[in-house]
């Protein structure tokens, strides 16, 4: 009887696997931060400050690992970065269990900061025969099935801790078989791999993913242009808890993206199709949590943040440069609970900084500068205990330079976990 009732959970998932596949395939028919169809290439845009704003904007250290452990939920933060600029972070994750054995998430991600990036998404379906292993399919079904992705992965253990996960994701999988738009096509197609990890030791905890586009490329030929791409993104944290809220931690971020856009049809100025890009990033950061009293409770870090843009206009040598943002800021965060669901919470930032823009052609004059920025944050938290969800109002102020400019802009968060 045991083995009759497996082979009907295994049937019904078989089947449940097979109408995911048809939906997302179609008869005859990203994740984490790398290829996600922005493949032009521009300039770059930061300002002096920016990677105090971004850090100011980000979710608190305990809200980030609320988020972690939750199942389920949704987040936007969002925060002015300069008068045309925006950060945007949102992340989506819905889980649906239709059994025991058997999961469909859906999860959904963005986040802006040196340039436009599209809204992606992963639909899962997820076979859990037993608590050590699972295996999905998944995909991003499209109007147009030329754009559509495909994939799997397996999992060695069960979320959120003491799991290892690959992930292997097929994008625009038959834009070759059903392009009936042009004669454009790729050769190799993109293709993701993702492994990612946490355990939990004692008083320690660790996690890391690591992602991987491997180099395609993508071929017009009735505007005689080729575009080729890969990239890799690589995160981890190493968190130390020696209490309630006491946490001594490191965490580490870095990508590096490489674009390559070349045509040979003539252009009477420089071509936004003829250029060359390789964007690197960096981001190593030490955090200390610790509570002051029973309603206050402090935090203090050291950052190092490190972008750069290597442009190349390839038809136009005096448009090249190297453009690089380096910012070490200190901070400090207080925050206050005045009620059972209220908090202040109250961020001081000041980094060092630097920004260079060294041009390739001797022509033209490089451009540098070094200051130290400064900025304060101001927040009011509410929280909502029936449904776990805090939504956090900021206002900005700069201190470096505050009576000429003081306002800094603003900042609104929201954050629900399930």
């Amino acid at each position: 009887m045991i083995i009759i009732y497996r082979l009907q959970k295994f049937s019904t998932f078989a089947f449940l696997i097979m109408l995911s596949y048809s939906l997302l395939s179609g008869p005859g028919s990203s994740k984490v931060q790398a290829f996600d169809d922005a493949s032009e290439i521009h300039h770059s845009y930061l300002n002096q400050e920016n990677f105090l704003d971004i850090k100011s904007y980000q979710f608190h250290k305990l809200k980030e690992d609320e988020w972690f452990e939750s199942p389920g939920g949704w987040r936007l933060t969002g925060g002015s970065m300069g008068l045309d600029l925006l950060y945007s972070h949102l992340e989506v994750r819905l889980p649906h269990a239709l059994s025991n054995e058997t999961t469909v998430f859906f999860r959904g991600w963005q986040e802006e900061f040196y340039e436009i990036k599209p809204f992606r998404y992963l639909v899962e379906v997820e076979w859990r025969p037993n608590e050590w292993a699972a295996f999905s399919l998944l995909g991003m079904p499209e109007y147009d099935k030329r754009k559509a992705d495909q994939g799997a992965s397996i999992t060695l253990g069960k979320r959120p801790w003491n799991f290892l996960r690959f992930q292997q994701l097929f994008q625009d999988l038959y834009y070759n078989e059903k392009n009936f738009y042009d004669n454009s096509y790729y050769s190799p197609h993109p293709m993701e791999n993702n492994m990612e990890g946490s355990f939990n030791w004692k008083n320690w905890r660790a996690r890391f993913s690591y992602v991987l586009d491997k180099t395609f490329k993508q071929v017009f030929p009735k505007q005689s242009l080729t575009v080729t791409y890969n990239a890799k993104d690589t995160s981890a944290v190493l968190d130390h808890h020696y209490g309630h809220q006491r946490i001594a931690g490191l965490s580490w971020r870095s990508f590096d993206i490489r674009k390559h856009r070349e045509t040979t049809q003539s252009t009477e100025t420089a071509s936004p199709d003829n250029r060359e890009q390789q964007l690197l990033y960096s981001s190593a950061e030490f955090y200390w949590l610790h509570p002051l009293s029973t309603t206050m409770h402090g935090t203090l870090g050291l950052r190092e943040d490190h972008f750069r843009n290597y442009f190349r206009q390839l038809d136009l040598d005096y448009d090249s440069y190297d453009f690089h943002l380096w910012t070490l800021q200190l901070y400090g965060i207080l925050r206050h609970q005045t009620a059972t669901d209220r908090f202040w919470e109250y961020g001081l930032y000041a980094g060092d900084t630097e920004k260079v823009t060294d041009y390739l052609n001797a022509a033209r004059t490089d451009k540098s500068r070094r200051k130290h920025e400064a900025k304060l944050r101001v927040s009011k938290e509410f929280r909502y205990l029936s449904n776990n969800s805090a939504l956090m109002l900021t206002t900005s102020w700069n201190i470096d330079d505050f009576f000429n400019d003081f306002w800094d802009g603003g900042n609104i968060s929201y954050q629900r976990t399930f």
